[in-house]
């Protein structure tokens, strides 16, 4: 693997995921105030999880026979007009139709950008960190900002900017295979994987896109979201930097244990307060389970895109699916039917990721 200078892949993860995050923070506030009811919301997530998934499934598999860069560039590149394009939206159908967009951008790049990072520096839990300061620097934009047409704006310029960034990266003489594994065999091989990291991400979309409605319940200004959400982050950067030293069949498990506590944690709150410590549990909770299924498929073979790609494709599917159950659970019951559903779906798939080995 060759050593590069990680300053670029950094700064580029940085912007990308402030953007992200400056975006998608008030979505949820948004859609209510355009008319949309709990279920409502929840398709506005189903479309953006859905593009996602197809795109980082597809274009991930395609980077492992073509190379990162090209996807990586064209994903940033219309990212950028696809976050400009949410501060037009003035009706819930191109709301929906927006956040769709973004999600298929962003899944272009996604896959590639990891494999990139792992393949010139050997390592991701330092890149993912990059991309977890990214995510509380849009938080703190969101905070100040506040305004839904500025925030929007804001993000299309730190997309913007990444990819201009993107355009120094050069393509690893990488000698890639004629014929690679097939997106299906890298499912069958890894499922002790996709499966745990499944459950617990259907469980936990279905709770991040009602959670700004659940603190707002609670007594959270816009404000206060964001700040919250930046603790959350700021847990993510400092622990992400550090988990790769450790055994990564481990760190998954943990991962999957850590996020049913946090799931659970929440439902006794009462004041938006009283979630400050859960935010910094649920930082150390997502890293452990992140960077320990990232580090388990990038050193399980050469289909590095393909398989990042499929990771990313189950979370953006649970983006999508997570949501659209969440809306309705929310809708015929309350906050903590979700978060209870949460719970139950993080732990389920514990067996399973204890049975994962340590990479040789």
């Amino acid at each position: 693997m060759a050593k590069t200078n990680q300053a670029p892949l950094g700064i580029i993860a940085l912007l990308l995921n402030a953007a992200i995050e400056a975006s998608a923070i008030f979505i949820p506030l948004l859609a209510q105030e355009l008319g949309a009811s709990y279920f409502e919301v929840g398709i506005v997530g189903l479309s953006y999880g859905m593009a996602y998934f197809v795109a980082s499934f597809f274009f991930g598999w395609q980077s492992d026979r073509y190379g990162r860069v090209k996807f990586i560039k064209i994903g940033l590149g219309i990212g950028s007009v696809a976050f400009f394009l949410q501060a037009l939206a003035n009706n819930l159908p191109y709301l929906t139709l927006v956040r769709a967009s973004c999600g298929f951008c962003l899944g272009i790049s996604s896959a590639a950008l990891i494999a990139y990072a792992f393949e010139t520096e050997g390592v991701v839990g330092k890149f993912t960190s990059y991309g977890a300061l990214g995510m509380v620097v849009g938080a703190a934009a969101a905070a100040i900002i506040k305004d839904y047409d500025y925030l929007f704006t804001a993000s299309a310029v730190l997309c913007l900017a990444a990819f201009i960034l993107s355009l120094c990266l050069k393509e690893e003489t990488i000698q890639r295979k004629a014929v690679m594994a097939h997106p299906i065999q890298v499912i069958t091989r890894e499922w002790k994987v996709y499966l745990p990291f499944f459950l617990r991400q259907i469980g936990a979309w279905g709770v991040w896109i009602i959670m700004p409605l659940f603190l707002a319940a609670i007594g959270a200004s816009k404000s206060w979201i964001a700040v919250l959400w930046m603790i959350n982050f700021g847990a993510q950067f400092i622990a992400m930097r550090y988990i790769e030293r450790f055994h990564e069949g481990r760190m998954f498990s943990l991962g999957l244990i850590f996020s049913g506590i946090v799931f659970l944690s929440y439902i006794p709150a009462t004041h938006y307060l009283q979630v400050i410590p859960v935010q910094i549990f649920l930082g150390l909770s997502w890293s452990t389970l992140y960077v320990g299924a990232l580090v388990l498929l990038m050193r399980s073979g050469e289909e590095r895109g393909t398989s990042a790609g499929i990771l990313f494709s189950i979370t953006n599917l649970c983006q999508g699916l997570g949501p659209f159950l969440s809306g309705a659970l929310v809708q015929i019951a309350d906050f903590k039917a979700a978060l209870f559903f949460a719970a139950i779906m993080s732990l389920a798939g514990l067996p399973l990721a204890l049975k994962n080995k340590a990479s040789k």
